[in-house]
């Protein structure tokens, strides 16, 4: 390997509706979850830039603004050993994507370095391969399941079977392409509380369960919607601020529900109802807080 070098990924942010947690495997590479979701243009540039150097050294950047990163950090940590590589490493996530409300962020930034890394250590390491690091850092540290399988494929999807690319499985979902998708997001839920939490645990498999099921007999956009709000009521995951702008949104025959995990939604619009979309969701949210996006039918990937 010759230094410096420099790569730069982009990754789509990811929406959940749905999910249920596989965390009984000792090999990280068989634990995640299965759900349903779907990508979003709105995303992550991931630049990663390694030096030569004696001792190991990763610094980690979002919008300009260094965070402890424990992700990224467990992406590059595990690369360097696996790799046995002495530099220091730079990261940094220009990202329209707000850490913390359910948007798919850690996802991307993990895989953004992943792809972007695995890029300057060798040629030999497969795309598939990249994506299983940052599915492990992932679950390692309890900040998502299914969002890299999801944000490496890209679409509309419906995950029936956990882990990375090339063993999770997923099975695309036709939707209109002219859908608009406008999200609020709000810091919320905590990933790493629900996910750990036993009883929460059971009724999110409980109830996931019966939903995936559901949707994967009939797997349309209506079915997704329609699982999506019984998943979030059911399992009482829906925060009452969500709550209030459901029912606002259904009164306009609005598609909408819960973006798993964080005190977030999201609505499925054609281009006429956008506008009033988004007057509904800032009447709960702050306007930075409100995205319009489409949907991203490309996942991760080399710039």
């Amino acid at each position: 390997m010759t230094y410096p070098k420099h790569a730069r990924a982009f990754v789509p942010g990811h929406i959940t509706g749905m999910f249920r947690i596989h965390d009984d495997s000792e090999n990280l590479l068989h634990c995640g979850s299965t759900g349903a979701g779907f990508c979003i243009m709105a995303g992550t540039v991931t630049s990663v830039e390694m030096k030569k150097n004696e001792r190991f050294e990763v610094e980690v950047r979002y919008n300009s603004e260094l965070i402890d990163g424990p992700v990224t950090k467990a992406v590059i940590r595990k690369l360097v050993d696996d790799y046995e590589l002495k530099c220091k490493v730079r990261v940094h996530h220009d990202s329209a994507l707000p850490i913390g409300v359910g948007w798919g962020a850690s996802g991307a930034g993990a895989l953004g370095t992943a792809i972007a890394a695995t890029s300057l250590i060798s040629k030999d390491i497969t795309p598939y391969q990249a994506a299983s690091y940052a599915h492990v850092a992932e679950v390692e540290n309890h900040t998502g399941l299914g969002d890299v399988i999801a944000q490496f494929m890209g679409g509309f999807e419906i995950r029936h079977r956990p882990g990375p690319p090339g063993i999770g499985e997923i099975t695309n979902l036709t939707y209109d392409e002219e859908y608009h998708v406008v999200l609020a997001g709000g810091i919320g839920l905590e990933t790493g509380q629900v996910l750990t939490n036993d009883y929460q645990k059971t009724k999110i498999n409980t109830f996931g369960d019966q939903r995936i099921t559901e949707l994967m007999e009939n797997p349309t956009v209506e079915t997704f919607i329609d699982c999506s709000r019984l998943f979030s009521s059911e399992t009482g995951l829906e925060t009452s601020r969500v709550h209030s702008a459901l029912v606002d949104l259904d009164s306009n025959e609005i598609k909408s529900g819960m973006v798993m995990l964080g005190d977030s939604l999201f609505c499925l619009c054609s281009e006429s109802e956008v506008s009033t979309a988004v007057g509904i969701l800032s009447l709960y949210w702050s306007e930075h807080e409100v995205l319009v996006t489409s949907i991203a039918n490309d996942g991760g990937r080399l710039l």
